[in-house]
């Protein structure tokens, strides 16, 4: 049935004021879902801009917050840079005054050392610092030892310059029998036994200085805590006289030594 024959059975039934609202109802069934689909395109439109005016105005938000984190950060660290240049140079003065003051008595324990060599007939005696880089006062475990100060006999070569921060943990056989502060006598064997602990302490005392005997003397701080010691070596031929050996003078001369040292000295800045 086409549309005139739809419009005739309109008028039959309803007269013409059916065909009237008829094709008012049609075009308003058409109308609606145009204005809704309008509708819901401007609806569209309007939460796309408002999300983008929204990601945009985070997106400002964060670059300024972020620009003042940053700013802060760099201020925060220029400062914890500027602490830590203040406490490094108080630190490099204190050293350079204790060094100065090292200076001062380096031929009292030079004369110190010599008499000790001579008295007990050593082929070597030397004087070991232990420290951790600048200073051996932060409370830290210590890393490495230097061999600052030593006499030798005839034949014997010097061992300074091969003994310049040294890692502390080589000393381990030597340094826990002293650490209480009492002298210890190592034997050729007791010696043999060091490269259970130290490989390294072995090669040094047999096969570089050839060491048959040696005597430890810790040097302590005003806390009664070890930082250096004392050596007695006796190599190659010559041997330790184990009879009628008494190490009063080896104790008194050691105390001497710290106290020439200066290693109750004022401490620098932890950092």
């Amino acid at each position: 049935m086409d549309i005139k024959g739809i419009l005739q059975i309109l008028i039959d039934n309803y007269g013409i004021w059916g065909v009237v609202i008829s094709i008012f109802i049609i075009c308003i069934s058409i109308s609606i879902p145009i204005m809704l689909n309008n509708t819901n395109k401007k609806m569209n439109a309007n939460f796309n801009k408002l999300g983008i005016d929204l990601s945009n105005a985070i997106k400002d938000q964060n670059i300024t917050l972020i620009d003042k984190l940053s700013e802060t950060q760099d201020k925060l660290l220029e400062s914890n840079l500027n602490i830590v240049n203040n406490l490094l140079e108080q630190k490099n003065i204190i050293h350079d005054e204790n060094l100065d003051i090292r200076d001062t008595v380096s031929i009292p324990i030079q004369n110190k050392i010599n008499h000790l060599k001579d008295l007990y007939r050593a082929s070597r005696v030397g004087v070991f610092e232990f420290h951790n880089s600048l200073s051996n006062f932060n409370g830290l475990p210590f890393k490495w030892y230097d061999l600052i100060y030593e006499s030798f006999i005839k034949g014997i070569h010097s061992m300074t310059g091969n003994m310049m921060n040294m890692p502390y943990n080589i000393l381990i056989p030597i340094t826990q029998h002293i650490q209480n502060g009492e002298i210890k006598i190592f034997n050729r064997k007791d010696i043999e036994n060091f490269y259970n602990q130290s490989s390294v302490l072995y090669d040094f005392s047999i096969n570089q200085m050839h060491i048959n005997d040696l005597i430890c003397a810790p040097i302590l701080n005003k806390e009664n805590k070890l930082i250096g010691m004392i050596t007695l070596e006796y190599s190659f031929d010559n041997k330790l006289d184990f009879e009628d050996l008494d190490i009063t003078d080896i104790e008194t001369e050691t105390k001497v030594i710290s106290a020439l040292l200066e290693l109750n000295k004022k401490e620098g800045p932890k950092i």
